[in-house]
């Protein structure tokens, strides 16, 4: 064989060597792992795990280890005590403390008997995340598996997208989620999208900010959250806009590529225009209609260039907001006011053009 990564397994009394000195003597094993089990209804024996970055061949791996031997006057490689590794790396790393599934039944060993030149505890525990969609977002998911070996992502992302497909498909199921609306209204550069960054990374959630008007769930991968970004009232059909912000029925939300479910707690919504002037063609028409998507906004909050205005109580029937607001500075005014020097254009391209003669023409 000529593999990456192997299993060694030997019994206690027939191996040669000192594990950890000889996973250290030669540099081509970058990484290693190993424990001894002893509590098992067979001898006892080791499991040592061995990953190399590059192909090596068993036979310099059973050298290496002194597994080869003599019977009835024949010499062995010992090859035979070196396995392929089959599945993710984390299945194997798994086994040596017998937590995978399939290993339920027999003796547990504690994570501190494994000798390992990496953080064998945290690798396990991040493996665990996939499929976990109750901690973990799609996003969040999607970078565990791009950090894996090479060799096993395209399985691992597989294996995502179909769990995630089918999270989607449940989620359409759920009658009962707890969502919260927040609507941020206020002129270009006073800072909406900043304080709803800002609220966001407070809480702890992950989320992402919609790419365009066109496509807002574009870059959605299962965050807590979405900043639905400048939004406009033409973005959504108002129908389609009352299901994505529905406190009772997730739905799935029309997307370029393939339809979205919104899996997350909070939508944070930015606009330069205030709530009571959207959809006013439905003003009149039809009764008790913008209703339904002012009563959905949970959260109402004005931005000026100094100040914030927040308001905890929501939206009245008239789309203004109700109660009365808490107010606060708006740090990203003084932010501006500390402007950086701004370069020096003419200087520079007098240093890297030559200067023309007479003037440009208008």
């Amino acid at each position: 064989m000529h593999l990456r990564q192997y299993e060694i397994v030997q019994d206690k009394d027939k191996l040669k060597v000192d594990i950890q000195e000889t996973c250290m003597k030669y540099k081509t094993i970058k990484q290693w792992a190993y424990i001894l089990h002893d509590m098992d209804d067979t001898r006892p024996h080791y499991h040592i795990y061995l990953y190399f970055g590059v192909g090596v061949d068993s036979s310099d791996v059973a050298k290496w280890f002194q597994l080869g031997y003599e019977k009835d006057g024949v010499e062995y490689s010992g090859e035979q005590f070196i396995n392929k590794v089959h599945g993710r790396r984390t299945d194997v790393l798994m086994y040596l403390t017998h937590e995978n599934e399939s290993q339920k039944f027999k003796h547990i060993y504690p994570r501190d008997k494994v000798v390992a030149n990496f953080d064998f505890v945290t690798e396990i525990e991040a493996s665990k995340i996939l499929g976990d969609f109750a901690h973990y977002s799609y996003a969040q998911q999607l970078k565990y598996v791009d950090s894996l070996p090479i060799d096993e992502k395209p399985a691992a992302f597989s294996k995502l997208r179909k769990l995630w497909e089918l999270r989607c498909q449940c989620l359409t199921l759920n009658t009962d989620r707890q969502l919260q609306v927040v609507f941020i209204c206020g002129k270009g550069g006073t800072g909406k999208t900043y304080y709803a960054r800002k609220m966001l990374q407070s809480l702890g959630y992950d989320f992402c900010v919609s790419s365009s008007s066109n496509d807002p769930f574009q870059d959605y991968m299962g965050q807590r959250a979405i900043i639905l970004d400048d939004l406009r009232d033409k973005s959504f059909e108002f129908e389609d806009l009352l299901k994505i912000l529905d406190n009772n029925t997730a739905s799935s939300v029309k997307s370029r590529f393939t339809n979205k479910v919104f899996n997350g707690d909070i939508i944070v919504i930015t606009s330069s225009v205030p709530l009571q002037y959207w959809y006013k063609d439905y003003q009149y028409n039809r009764f008790d209609v913008r209703q339904q998507l002012f009563r959905r906004v949970s959260c109402y909050v004005t931005v000026t260039e100094k100040e914030i205005a927040v308001y905890n109580d929501g939206v009245g029937d008239d789309g203004h907001p109700a109660g009365v607001a808490q107010m606060y500075k708006n740090e990203v005014y003084g932010l501006k006011q500390e402007k950086k020097p701004k370069v020096d254009f003419l200087s520079l391209f007098d240093r890297i053009c030559d200067a023309a003669d007479g003037e440009i023409p208008f």
